[in-house]
């Protein structure tokens, strides 16, 4: 048995929210606060938090509502949208209005009913009318909207054709005018009233709502897209709002970077610039030694073991025949700290005796490619292809054989299989894959150089059909490439 076993270190696991569950301490001590992105958060201007999937936004949320929890003067609440119904969202807002002018509206309605219990339950919180303010809350609560209501709760209750809205006739006094009973047409006039009832709120404690789950949202229907386009703009308003007014309430999003550069808006670029945190923890490879993912396992290892034992070098070799073995891991990788905690939890399972060996790391990386990285990237074609048409794919990248190939030679070996799908279909099926870097391409420069384009060094990058494809290095095994 090693001095030190290897098997112990506790590298975390895929879901943020199963390792808050099981042990809290690996967010708490366990994770690199990139960026600053705690004080960003709760104290700075930004508010969008963009990452691939793997990059840390919902550690992040866990992270602010596990280290506010037990404080007296802070009231985090984090939403998932996991589970959001779009259809029925649509629906919020009645009659023939363009999504553009409803969709804001019902994102209002849905978020400003969280902040309004939030409030509630603050017990310096004061209001110039702290009756109306009082009765509104009750309203809610007794039409089934808060306080512990999830937001696909309150958007199936919300869009039903029998919902009526029951609010204080006193709540005129905010901009809306009416008995106490309206239908819920009137929705877009209450949600300006109850803008100006908060405006109104001040308290000594901060309050945060933070909304994950997007990183669930995988779609090519038009509707969600423009969905998630108006949520991130009206937080934007509401935030602006709120800190115009002295409101001290703050909306997070963790959203995925792929799902914001295919929402509309001609906006983006000024909240990505102005707004946004972008996790990118791609680090030239040749300089292991720098990269935040070396330095986030080695977090987790002297959690386990104790500051003075370095991952690599006294647990893992330095090298094996002269190359990096720190350097070969992050290959295996798409330099996200999902997936390289995930490849050394993979490799702990070939170390019985706590010692990490040449052989018990070649098994670990077929491990780690066959039961992680694979279904990953079955994962997030998830929304954009059919299960059928996922397994076609995979079945002609099989067939072909090689690790790296033009698109014809892929349309051919679609063309072999039961079911074979088509060029376009194909080529969008491909440009999903390009998005979560599970394929890259290749230019061979004149005089025999040759460089990789992969999405996540530089998101610039597009799939290029006209170029020579290569598979991840995290697939070669699961699809026995040699």
């Amino acid at each position: 048995m090693a001095l030190y076993d290897f098997k112990k270190i506790a590298f975390g696991f895929v879901s943020a929210e199963f390792e808050r569950a099981k042990d809290p301490g690996l967010i708490l001590e366990g994770q690199i606060d990139y960026k600053s992105s705690i004080e960003e958060a709760l104290e700075g201007q930004k508010y969008l938090f963009l990452g691939y999937k793997g990059t840390g936004k919902s550690s992040l949320g866990e992270k602010i509502n596990l280290i506010l929890s037990d404080r007296f003067d802070k009231f985090p609440r984090l939403v998932s949208l996991s589970d959001f119904p779009f259809t029925p969202f649509s629906k919020i807002i009645r009659g023939d209005v363009e999504p553009e002018a409803k969709f804001p509206a019902a994102w209002s309605w849905i978020l400003l009913i969280y902040i309004l219990e939030s409030f509630a339950r603050d017990e310096s919180a004061t209001h110039p009318d702290m009756v109306t303010f009082r009765n509104s809350v009750d309203a809610f609560r007794q039409m089934g909207l808060s306080p512990a209501a999830d937001p696909a709760s309150i958007v199936r209750t919300s869009s039903k054709n029998s919902f009526k809205i029951s609010l204080p006739g006193n709540l005129a006094d905010y901009s809306w005018a009416g008995s106490e009973t309206r239908p819920a047409s009137d929705i877009p006039d209450f949600v300006e009233s109850l803008k100006e009832l908060i405006r109104g709120v001040r308290s000594l404690h901060n309050h945060y709502l933070v909304i994950d789950g997007l990183d669930d949202i995988l779609t090519t229907r038009e509707i969600q897209y423009k969905s998630l386009s108006a949520l991130i703009f009206e937080v934007a308003r509401l935030n602006q709002d709120f800190y115009k007014n002295g409101v001290p309430c703050k909306i997070i999003i963790l959203c995925r970077t792929d799902l914001f550069e295919r929402i509309p808006g001609a906006n983006k670029n000024k909240i990505r610039q102005d707004y946004s945190v972008e996790f990118d923890w791609y680090h030239d490879p040749n300089k292991p030694d720098s990269s935040l993912l070396i330095h986030a396992a080695q977090l987790r290892t002297a959690r386990s073991l104790g500051s003075g034992v370095n991952l690599f070098g006294r647990l893992i070799p330095e090298s094996y025949h002269g190359k990096s073995n720190a350097k070969t891991l992050l290959d295996m990788t798409r330099h996200t700290p999902r997936d390289f905690l995930q490849l050394l939890a993979h490799i702990q399972g070939f170390c019985p005796d706590g010692k990490v060996t040449e052989s018990a790391m070649k098994s670990g990386m077929r491990d780690f490619s066959i039961k992680y990285f694979l279904p990953e990237m079955q994962d997030e074609l998830s929304g954009y292809a059919t299960p059928s048409e996922i397994e076609q794919v995979i079945l002609a990248l099989s067939r072909l054989k090689k690790r790296d190939f033009r698109f014809g030679e892929l349309v051919r070996a679609s063309s072999e299989t039961k079911a074979p799908l088509g060029d376009e279909r194909l080529y969008e099926i491909m440009d999903a894959l390009f998005d979560c870097s599970a394929v890259g391409n290749i230019q061979y420069k004149p005089g025999g150089g040759t460089f990789y384009s992969f999405k996540y060094r530089n998101r610039h990058m597009s799939f290029n059909d006209n170029e020579a494809i290569i598979l991840h290095r995290g697939l070669w095994k699961a699809l026995n490439l040699v």
